[in-house]
């Protein structure tokens, strides 16, 4: 058999924590819609807008699709593990010598929060940075130079659109205006897709054709020109002002027209050498992620995501680094401590620089990866602090601002990091090099000072460069740093940079006065703003080799009411537009600031200002932890206090208000303004899932949606959404249960679309939680009518809409239910105007019609919920309650009779036992009345953790703590209405000591009804039989027994969970495909003989789900997809599985598992 496996979704919240967002146009790693993902048509990477985000230990990459319905789905089409997760066996830390180093202690949690103080307990990623760099080597021929393009424009040679528009730039320039002009030239090109070609007037090798270009031109010494290459010809179009009067649109067309003249010219240059043209430009990217333990680690796309340890333990032995520690303050201690907050900065496609905050300060890691993986670390400050943020100031400088954490009067540290190549060691001068490596040195960080004003800690910062001002002839830039943090408010620093030989004198505001406020305890921070410079005045000084900046406090914003988590700048599109500022807040809001007439003001707001305070229904409830603009700038994520992603996109203008907003346009800029202070946010379906661990989950009957339970008090549903006409997104479109305890189990016990009147309704289930009662919950209108919805938007991308539905539109359902205040249970409601049901789509029959109408036309009519939605609208009302536990419930399992059978569907529970026997017992319910039919005794002695019924009934198997393994059998003539001492099963086989250790699942055969599975914590998974015999009756036999392939390490590796797959074929029925999960979050596929004529034959392992596809934590329990769901294959066929999968690191997964036999 050949098997492929592959994650179609991965649903988790997990901990969140701020600075674990972005949104980056990334190399796809997936596959889109059949085509290879990780190369565009010319060789290069194929680069997409991808949302990462970290919940718990698990990155997430996320991209985003249109639905039938022209909605927008996010959802996660990739994940990265870190290997370091596995760290049992981690040596002590020690700083001596060059090895792997171990951050095995989990020590103070600087970030506030409980959700941070958790992820520090399971360690978990606690910040993201994300970093790009562009290599320009060799140029290729003095016709044509190295090229430098957008992510989006091709940097290949051989492309059809490029080369004929040609730059000429200088990156050695020293005067300010030109240097600024020519980063905003290329920006605009940038920004509109406009392909070009840089020639470097510095460079020696592109010399003679810069001398050529200044002839054509008539113009010397004066920076960017722009010129239009045609068959060798250059024509000059003119100078940085000519590109700001030109119409861009016109330029664009007149560059396409001249590209059949250059192809033969381009073609002849690749041909002369393919090794210049590989050198000449790479863009590398990479992610570097912290950890509540200290642990830093490195992820860099080399055609797939590859992984470097830089801090903490890496368990593989052949990934040896050599580590360089400047012992200088620097400890054990250090590294081991929770980091808040990291940024990085790529000095070229080898060398990383990386900047940590932690309560033990400030700690610099230079990672240069060659031949062999080289790691520096130091420490810069002792400070306790909260944020770090790199810049790129010039072509050899970087600014660094750290943000500290202390009780009040907190500062912004200023420092500056030198870089050199190697070949120009004379612009060293007085620094001193930290580090020198063949191609770069490094030279010590010089701390300028600090700057005052923010009372409370300071936890983000965003930089804006090269802002448009009116310099007067003046060789000057200017840029904005904005600061904030828990103290809610926003300061905008500005940063004017100047030439050494400005004749213009600054004066630097009295370090005495601002100390003096410093030591005073009752001193309001409005008195160090009152002290706001004069004009000429400063509040910071930095100089520069040839230059200097002057940092002065621009504005300070106010709007928020609580800590505000993060900062970013808008993308400007065109140089003239004005900035736009996005900040989030624990406030659960996240507001757009613009500056209007020298004053910034918020002009939009997103999220939900005023909503539902507390409780763990939605992940925003506490606020945002994190917000970004998208590449685009069109859309708006945030990332919610318990792990959820938000999403907005804006609305365009449309209709008369398109028309009312055209007519006041004057240029530009205006329109620019216009777009912002005239959006509408919409919000998009969200990326949710639980944020603790998941514990149990059930498929419905027929394969149509996934339930889950979790620890963080929810039941959760999912289900299928199309997205293009043949790709599916797991979306979860309804949270039926939102309880005061933490759940437990559950199971679904709906029957095959059956009536009220007979058997059981579908779409009902059962949960249990950390106390005594079952509760039972029938779905709504209201929740049928989405799923209808969905249900045929699938058939209609089949191309089949006129399929009638057999959906259960019983009368007794209600439309809805709410939650009462300080209320357990979900009250029915047929009030259908208590909520807005607007994303359930149609509610009566001719509404229906008329949306099957649209249909046709690819326009689906409904909408998916909102987290808010989510929380308040799909909850399901709970229709019964089931007394009789004495303690808290632990595991179910449902019994569904054949639709039209006399038998009752069952329901098994179990509960936790306190060293009491009888609490051991397992007691069943008829699952249409809630009556309890049976209580099982005398089988085990202490608590039952896992249950399974065989698919026809005729057993159920339990076993748990005892390690004993019981199998019930049903009693010839049925279930007995009222007798609860026998309750219709008794124990006819058991097997003592079935495992060394606890037994944590057992699972029936679907296709051998006598066969069963069970895994336990010995790390044996044991395949046993039923076997019927007159004269002692049953038996249970072992058929044999095996270990999991993957044990991470260790002796042996705890099987946590085991299922088997319904569908196999009649012919190769001796087989059963068998899932196992385990504690260290691995999962794998086996073929296990199961018929007494293969007893010598051996398990083979079919798949082991890849680490990055994995969970990080135990998995909780495995459960195929039911066979209704449509797989139809035969043998000699491929077949098609659906696994899903729930863990305790708070991840749901859904593979989709091929088989070829």
């Amino acid at each position: 058999m050949e098997t492929s496996c592959k994650l179609s979704f991965h649903g988790a919240s997990g901990n969140s924590c701020p600075h674990s967002l972005l949104w980056v146009e990334a190399p796809c790693s997936t596959n889109i819609d059949g085509k290879d993902a990780c190369a565009a048509d010319d060789g290069n990477d194929q680069l997409v807008d991808t949302v990462i985000y970290a919940s718990s230990g698990v990155i997430n990459l996320a991209t985003s699709h249109t639905t039938t319905s022209n909605s927008c789905i996010t959802s996660v089409d990739k994940t990265l593990i870190t290997r370091t997760l596995d760290h049992s066996s981690a040596p002590l830390p020690s700083l001596q010598g060059n090895h792997n180093e171990a951050a095995a202690v989990t020590k103070r949690v600087l970030a506030r929060g409980e959700a941070v103080e958790d992820a520090a307990a399971s360690r978990s990623v606690t910040a993201l940075a994300w970093f790009t760099s562009t290599d320009t080597s060799t140029a290729i021929d003095d016709a044509v130079a190295t090229p430098t393009s957008s992510q989006e424009a091709p940097s290949s040679q051989t492309s059809s659109s490029n080369n004929n528009l040609v730059v000429l730039i200088s990156e050695g320039n020293f005067n300010f205006t030109q240097t600024a002009n020519q980063k905003n030239a290329l920006q605009l090109l940038t920004d509109f897709s406009l392909s070009y070609t840089t020639i470097d007037g510095m460079d020696p090798t592109q010399r003679e054709k810069r001398n050529e270009l200044f002839d054509i031109s008539g113009i010397r010494g004066n920076y960017p020109q722009f010129f239009l290459c045609k068959n060798q010809e250059y024509e000059f179009l003119g100078n940085y002002e000519w590109l700001e009067s030109c119409n861009l649109d016109e330029l664009q067309k007149r560059v396409n027209a001249t590209v059949s003249s250059t192809q033969d010219e381009v073609v002849a240059v690749k041909e002369q050498t393919d090794s210049e043209i590989k050198s000449g430009t790479s863009t590398s990217f990479g992610i570097v992620s912290a950890f509540s333990d200290g642990t830093v680690t490195l992820w860099k796309w080399q055609k797939e995501w590859v992984e470097y340890v830089l801090i903490g333990h890496d368990p593989d032995p052949t990934k040896l680094v050599n580590r360089h520690v400047d012992q200088d303050g620097l400890n054990a201690d250090n590294l081991q401590e929770s980091i808040a907050d990291i940024s990085a900065i790529s000095l070229n496609s080898n060398t990383t620089l990386v900047a940590t905050a932690s309560s033990k300060g400030i700690i610099l890691h230079l990672s240069n990866i060659g031949t062999e993986e080289d790691v520096y670390s130091r420490q810069i400050s002792h400070h306790a602090s909260a944020s770090v943020h790199f810049v790129e100031t010039s072509k050899n400088e970087c600014y660094l601002f750290a943000g500290s954490a202390s009780p009040r009067h907190n500062k912004v540290w200023v420092y500056t990091i030198p870089h050199f190549p190697q070949n120009d060691m004379e612009s060293l001068g007085n620094s001193n090099a930290w580090v020198t490596l063949p191609a770069l040195t490094i030279c010590d960080p010089v701390c300028h000072g600090s700057l005052l004003g923010h009372q409370d800690w300071i936890s983000c910062f965003a930089w804006l460069d090269n802002l448009n001002v009116e310099s007067n002839g003046e060789d000057r830039e200017e840029a904005l740093l904005a600061s904030s943090g828990h103290d809610a408010k926003i300061r905008l620093w500005k940063f004017v940079t100047r030439a050494s030989s400005s004749s213009e004198a600054i004066e630097v505001i009295d370090n005495e006065d601002l100390t003096t406020i410093e030591g005073e305890d009752e001193v309001d921070e409005a008195i160090i703003d009152d002290l706001e410079e004069e004009e000429g005045e400063a509040r910071l000084m930095i100089y520069h080799s040839g230059s200097s900046t002057a940092v002065s406090l621009e504005a300070l914003l106010l709007g928020h009411e609580e800590p505000v988590t993060s900062l970013t700048w808008r993308k400007r599109k065109n140089i003239n537009d004005k900035a736009c500022l996005l900040s989030s807040s624990m406030d659960r809001t996240i507001l757009l600031w613009m500056d209007d007439e020298d004053v910034w003001a918020p002009v939009s707001r997103v999220g939900s200002a005023g909503g539902i305070l507390g409780g763990s229904i939605g992940a925003s409830l506490m606020g945002f932890v994190d917000a970004r603009f998208s590449p685009n700038c069109n859309r708006i994520v945030g990332h919610g206090y318990g792990g959820s992603i938000h999403l907005w996109t804006q609305e365009e203008l449309g209709g008369v208000e398109a028309m009312e907003t055209d007519g006041e346009k004057q240029d530009g800029d205006d329109e620019e303004e216009d777009e912002l202070l005239n959006a509408r946010w919409v919000a998009d379906p969200c990326i949710t899932g639980h944020f603790r661990s998941v514990e149990d989950m059930a498929w419905d009957p027929q394969g149509e949606y996934l339930l889950t339970t979790s620890t963080d008090q929810t039941t959760r549903l999912w289900a299928e959404v199309m997205v293009g006409s043949s790709k599916r997104r797991w979306v979860e479109v309804g949270r039926p249960q939102v309880h005061g305890y933490d759940m437990t189990s559950i199971a679904s016990v709906g029957g095959a679309d059956a009536p009220s009147d007979d058997g059981v309704p579908r779409h009902r289930f059962i949960s249990g939680a950390d106390e005594k009662v079952l509760r039972v919950f029938d779905a709504p209108v209201s929740t049928l009518r989405l799923l209808r919805s969905l249900k045929e938007s699938k058939l209609a991308s089949c191309g089949d809409i006129n399929t009638t539905s057999n959906e259960d539109s019983a009368s007794w359902r209600v439309e809805r239910a709410f939650l009462p205040s300080l209320g357990l249970s979900n009250k029915a409601t047929a009030d259908q105007e208590q909520e807005s049901s607007k994303f359930s789509g149609p509610t009566n029959d001719d509404d229906f019609a008329e949306s099957l109408h649209t249909l046709e036309r690819k326009h689906f009519g409904f909408m998916l919920p909102s987290e808010r939605d989510l929380g308040v609208t799909t909850l399901w009302p709970e229709t019964r309650k089931l007394f009789g536990h004495e303690s808290e419930l632990v595991c179910l399992d449902a019994y569904r009779a054949p639709l039209g059978s006399d038998e009752p569907s069952l329901v098994a529970s179990s509960c936790k036992a306190r060293n009491d026997v009888a609490s051991a017992a397992i007691r069943l319910w008829n699952a249409k009345d809630g009556k309890c039919v049976g209580i099982l005794k005398g089988g085990h002695r202490s608590t039952v953790s896992t249950m399974s019924f065989s698919r026809d009934g005729e057993y159920l198997a339990s076993s748990g703590k005892d390690r004993r393994i019981c199998i019930w059998k049903k009693v010839q003539g049925g279930l007995p209405s009222s007798d609860e001492s026998s309750g219709g099963y008794e124990l006819t086989a058991a097997a003592d000591s079935a495992h060394k250790r606890i037994v944590w699942s057992v699972h029936f055969c679907p296709s051998m009804p006598n066969i069963i599975a069970s895994g336990s914590r010995d790390g044996f998974v044991k395949v046993w039989k039923v076997c019927e015999t007159t004269e002692d009756g049953p038996q249970l036999k072992e058929l044999l027994k095996f270990e999991p392939s993957t044990k991470g390490g260790k002796k042996s590796e705890p099987v946590t969970a085991v299922a088997f797959a319904e569908g196999l074929p009649d012919d190769i029925i001796q087989y059963g495909i068998l899932g196992i999960g385990t504690e260290s979050g691995r999962i794998e596929v086996w073929a296990v003989p199961v018929s007494d004529n293969s007893a010598s034959e051996k398990p083979t392992l079919l798949h082991a789900v890849e680490a990055n596809d994995s969970h990080f934590d135990t998995v909780k329990k495995l459960s195929w997809r039911p066979l209704a769901a449509g797989n139809n294959a035969e043998s000699g066929a491929a077949l098609a599985f659906t696994l899903a999968s729930c863990s305790q690191d708070s991840g749901v997964r859904i593979f989709d598992i091929t088989v070829s036999i």
